[in-house]
């Protein structure tokens, strides 16, 4: 099991600037590097101005708005307590905003395979390639005289995605022609067992994909299982247990594939879990 707490001060913050503005990330779990189920589970808190262009992944992404409205395109907002599933290769954006926001965002290997590069990787890229170009506003533009093929202005991802990899960045056909904006509080809760409800919002591709939202009464237990791929959960509001591990709002677990626990709740609790693909 991995276990992360938002209010833990543990050098885990980082600051991209390939996608420029005033976001502050803190990273609460990640998968392992080089294998197609590798993640990233980042706390994010923006204050300011941000503008992104229009833009797509290799990868899959979900975001869960917690304080403030997220935008990821004109007139296309996550508002609180709503998330948004951008399945890989689907595009998605320009995004500008200028307003006080917290969420989470978890990047994750969807379905073609093509995995998620980790922090690690992100960070050295970013660095090689500032040697010869600048990042701005989602762009890295080359400063230098660029070897031919290579293209002087690119999205900052695609850049330093193929600067890790070594070659030219390739996406899955498009499943889905737009990202997914789920709305949780138009729909009801399903009793599971006395004290325990949840919602499902939803399954997604072919491996596996899917989020949930949980939630348990005081002093009431819940046995928790990985499928095939990993279970992330995070906390959305109260206090509890996971096995041995305490939980408070905004902590986050991974549970590996194959892996179970018994979550209790102390005080009332609200979580997010979702369900990775499996390879």
């Amino acid at each position: 099991m991995k276990i992360g707490h938002a209010d833990v001060q543990d050098g885990a913050v980082t600051t991209p600037e390939f996608r420029g503005g005033g976001k502050l990330f803190r990273t609460l779990l990640a998968g392992a590097e080089g294998r197609p189920d590798n993640f990233r589970l980042v706390y994010v808190r923006t204050n300011g101005p941000i503008a992104t262009p229009r833009h797509r992944h290799n990868f899959d992404q979900l975001r869960l708005a917690i304080e403030g409205d997220i935008n990821y395109g004109p007139n296309h907002w996550i508002r609180p307590g709503e998330l948004a599933y951008f399945p890989e290769s689907t595009p998605y954006g320009p995004e500008e905003a200028d307003n006080e926001r917290l969420g989470i965002t978890i990047q994750f290997g969807g379905d073609s395979g093509e995995g998620f590069i980790s922090e690690r990787q992100m960070n050295d890229g970013m660095a090689t390639l500032q040697r010869h170009g600048t990042f701005e506003n989602g762009i890295y533009r080359r400063t230098d005289d660029p070897p031919d093929g290579t293209r002087r202005n690119q999205d900052a991802f695609e850049a330093i995605w193929e600067n890790v990899s070594g070659r030219r960045i390739a996406y899955a056909p498009k499943r889905w022609d737009a990202p997914i904006l789920m709305r949780p509080q138009e729909q009801a809760w399903s009793d599971i067992a006395p004290g325990i409800t949840s919602k499902h919002l939803g399954d997604f591709g072919t491996r596996g994909t899917a989020f949930v939202l949980l939630r348990l009464d005081a002093n009431r237990a819940h046995a928790l299982s990985a499928r095939d791929g990993w279970r992330i959960g995070f906390v959305l509001s109260g206090t509890g247990r996971i096995g041995d591990n305490a939980l408070r709002a905004h902590s986050a677990f991974a549970l590996e594939a194959g892996e179970s626990a018994t979550i209790a709740a102390e005080a009332p609790l609200h979580l997010f879990l979702a369900d990775m693909p499996a390879f």
